[in-house]
């Protein structure tokens, strides 16, 4: 259960979940599209959706969140790893959240769903590039652990250990306490075939 009493199915992405992906696409904002993607295209290629519902769930992970209520299942949002060859260990993490249900703790439940798979796949670091615009999302993530580890232009990088428990978690604040307690619920959690 989300906030706002938001009930949410989440799993890992799957290729019948392209249609997500296109309508969730068309709801994001300008600002969330440039804050995410660093443009605001009107649409994802075809080429993107394919990489994006297509991961192998090993060197390339994807969890979505669907809000149940209504008729039909409705898109909240996405959190992915792509690990980066070059660095052994280390991975890509790109999160996206629908604008109508940011703010609900979507992007720090699949995040801590990341933290869970990539810890089994030998991925011990995940790197960011955030715009600095993107104030929220840098905030939250120092608040539960990453650095800073360069600056080009209008964006930052910087990486963060991958926890595999929440005992792991630095408990620098409120934002990292509830990071380790989702982390915790994910790693207890029952699964379903959904």
């Amino acid at each position: 259960m989300l906030k706002h009493e938001t009930r949410a199915l989440v799993r890992p992405v799957r290729p019948s979940d392209l249609p997500y992906f296109v309508r969730g696409f068309a709801q994001l904002s300008a600002e969330s599209r440039h804050l995410r993607f660093f443009s605001q295209a009107s649409e994802l290629s075809p080429k993107q959706l394919k990489f994006m519902t297509e991961p192998d769930h090993r060197q390339h992970e994807a969890w979505g969140a669907l809000d149940l209520k209504g008729p039909e299942p409705t898109g909240i949002g996405v959190a992915r790893y792509v690990a980066l060859p070059e660095r052994p260990g280390v991975a890509e993490v790109a999160l996206t959240i629908i604008d109508a249900y940011q703010n609900h703790g979507a992007g720090t439940l699949l995040h801590a769903c990341l933290h869970l798979t990539a810890s089994r796949h030998g991925i011990h670091t995940f790197y960011y590039d955030v715009l600095w615009e993107n104030s929220k999302f840098l905030r939250y993530l120092r608040s539960i652990g990453a650095r800073v580890t360069g600056s080009e232009a209008n964006v930052a990088s910087l990486e963060l250990p991958v926890y595999a428990a929440p005992r792991d978690v630095p408990q620098n604040d409120g934002t990292s306490v509830r990071f380790a307690r989702l982390l915790h619920d994910v790693m207890t959690a029952t699964p379903v075939d959904a």
